[in-house]
């Protein structure tokens, strides 16, 4: 419906409306009727269709509709996820928060996450446009917006803040578990015994007792998970538990960790008993200081790349760890690469030291015999 109406100063304005259901959905004024009709036809065929967004959402500060998000995902989400959302979605600039959503481009989009690569680890910043892209789903959903600023904009460049970490190798473990002995014993066995299962650290916390088993091979049960501040909920394994085997040693650091204790005990705990805490486990070894530019889950990576060194396949692997075997292809794609290239030097070293042949001595092969067709005598 469209409405002419003359201002006090004796203009012209047209009004345009879009009724649904009886109601007033949007509307807008404008100094031509042909702008009006034109803009009316627009927003009836966006009913008809289905992607009709009321220009009211559409204005809806930026802010507000991350709170209303975070709401939502209260159900749908684990606290854990909830809260890397919050902390995430924290740092978008007051400006940008008290934008209509529906005027974010892909640009501001660009733009803050470069700013942001200034001061934050890639890594960082990658999972703060997870939390951003699952935002504006969440805004599509809603008809507060009716494209997707986030999904086309590629995580720029940028320029890390410190240099990469660096993966173990058997030499700098043992340098570090040495190193870690001399801090506590109690702890550097936790790292030891990460190294060799590569279990989680949310994982291992949760352990019990009655998690191990010795038939019909030796095995941690892993079928809890607790990360720091949260309820236990179940591990990232697609049928809610898995076995990881324990080599002798790993079997060993169980044992001496069981002595005492009742089946439904930690398995790890505290030297006072209490369940273990990362910061605690961080100090007493001296962390900085004895895995330098290392992250404690840099053992995990340890562990499965020692597992793919041996020649278990990447789908037991994966198994193990409780990952999809795309993403330890992914991950440990180069720990592969390495042992196709120690296999070609071993090809190529019984080459050289077989017996020496006279390049002139080796019969030349035509191009018919090429494709298999004839090989000239």
């Amino acid at each position: 419906m469209i409405e002419r109406r003359t201002l006090r100063d004796g203009s012209v304005r047209w009004k345009a409306r879009i009724k649904s259901g009886g109601e007033v959905v949007a509307q807008q004024t404008f100094r031509l009727k042909g702008d009006a009709e034109t803009w009316e036809r627009e927003q009836i065929r966006a009913l008809q269709l289905g992607t009709f967004l009321p220009p009211k959402k559409a204005r809806t500060p930026l802010g507000e509709v991350v709170g209303k998000f975070l709401d939502a995902r209260t159900s749908q989400v684990t606290a854990h996820s909830q809260r890397t959302d919050r902390d995430n979605l924290a740092a978008l600039p007051p400006k940008l928060r008290a934008r209509p959503i529906g005027s974010v481009s892909e640009a501001d989009v660009l733009s803050f996450l470069t700013d942001q690569l200034k001061i934050k680890e890639r890594s960082t910043v990658a999972r703060l446009r997870t939390s951003l892209s699952a935002l504006f789903t969440y805004a599509m959903r809603e008809k507060y917006v009716a494209s997707h600023p986030v999904r086309g904009v590629e995580l720029p460049p940028g320029a890390s803040q410190k240099p990469a970490d660096e993966w173990f190798t058997a030499e700098s473990l043992a340098a570090t578990l040495e190193e870690q002995r001399t801090s506590s014993n109690h702890y550097a066995a936790i790292t030891e015994w990460t190294s060799l299962t590569g279990l989680r650290w949310s994982e291992t916390r949760a352990l019990r007792v009655s998690d191990l088993q010795d038939v019909p091979f030796p095995a941690a049960w892993v079928r809890r998970a607790q990360s720091q501040g949260y309820e236990e909920k179940a591990p990232k394994t697609s049928n809610g538990e898995r076995a990881v085997p324990l080599t002798d040693r790993a079997r060993e650091i169980a044992r001496e960790a069981a002595a005492g204790k009742r089946p439904e005990h930690y398995l790890f705990t505290s030297p006072a008993g209490r369940q273990l805490s990362m910061n605690l486990y961080r100090h007493f070894i001296k962390w900085s200081v004895t895995a330098p530019r290392k992250r404690p889950h840099m053992l995990r990576h340890y562990c499965a790349s020692q597992w793919l060194r041996a020649g278990i396949p990447i789908n037991q692997v994966a198994e193990w760890l409780g990952d999809d075997p795309r993403t330890v292809l992914k991950v440990y794609a180069h720990v592969m690469g390495e042992r196709q290239t120690i296999e070609a030097l071993r090809r190529l070293n019984e080459i050289a030291s077989g017996p020496s042949q006279d390049p002139r001595g080796i019969p030349e092969i035509s191009n018919r015999s090429r494709e298999g067709q004839i090989v000239d005598k």
